[in-house]
């Protein structure tokens, strides 16, 4: 019954918490999340100040750089669940019908060694403000409970954002971002206000401006991050192709 598995869910998610001794946060219901699932690995995204998405949570380094890559490359399952509103479920990541729709994130993903992906709105009503994207190293589709766990999951993390907003706790009693978001956000929060303010430009198209140099130049964002704000490099006006100084 549906009643039992929000139960299960909501058991998982506060186990972990008290085995730290800590109030819910995001990383617990990315943690639970992965168990409860058999996942490689989760990511918990949201939409940021610069309207595209952020990473507040990774369970794993293999999900943090798969994640990393859908942020800078603007593509990819966890995109599409935010635009759509709807679960978008890819058991088979190596399939043409994955390399079709994206055809640069896909690969990038298995080159790290995801091969299925399952990504599910935040939504409230019409409202998507992130995904949970859940990653697997095997293909294959996901069961129907397993669906149902993933959608509960997701509604966990939105509960926790609601919250967050409102302040007002209800059954999580918990701030979503008690540790703040993935630490690389910090740098490129203000790597993004330092390229702005040299190009004199609007945040969004100074986050892009980013993010096509470490497309182009085949790096981490959070690396080409570090390097504007330690001055090792300078995002011109006229070009990708800066050099670092």
């Amino acid at each position: 019954m549906w009643a039992d598995r929000e139960r299960r869910v909501a058991e998982a998610i506060r186990e972990l918490a008290r085995a730290e001794g800590a109030p819910v946060a995001a990383r617990h219901v990315c943690r639970a999340c992965s168990k409860e699932m058999a996942a490689g690995g989760v990511a918990l995204y949201v939409i940021g100040d610069l309207g595209l998405g952020e990473v507040v949570f990774t369970t794993d380094p293999v999900s943090g750089l798969v994640a990393e890559h859908e942020v800078t490359l603007g593509e990819g399952p966890a995109s599409d669940a935010v635009e759509q509103g709807l679960p978008v479920l890819v058991p088979d990541l190596t399939g043409e019908a994955a390399a079709c729709r994206w055809p640069v994130f896909a690969p990038a993903a298995v080159a790290a060694g995801v091969a299925a992906v399952f990504a599910f709105p935040l939504a409230m009503g019409l409202v998507t403000v992130g995904s949970l994207e859940v990653y697997r190293a095997t293909w294959g589709d996901l069961s129907d409970d397993e669906v149902n766990s993933g959608l509960l999951f997701a509604e966990a993390a939105m509960q926790l954002l609601v919250e967050r907003i409102q302040g007002q706790p209800t059954i999580w009693a918990d701030d979503l971002f008690a540790k703040g978001f993935n630490p690389d956000w910090a740098v490129i929060h203000q790597a993004t206000g330092m390229v702005s303010i040299h190009l004199q430009t609007d945040l969004t198209s100074a986050f892009l401006r980013l993010r096509a140099h470490a497309y182009l130049t085949d790096r981490a964002l959070s690396d080409v991050a570090l390097d504007v704000v330690t001055q090792r490099l300078k995002i011109s006006p006229d070009s990708d192709n800066e050099g670092q100084s």
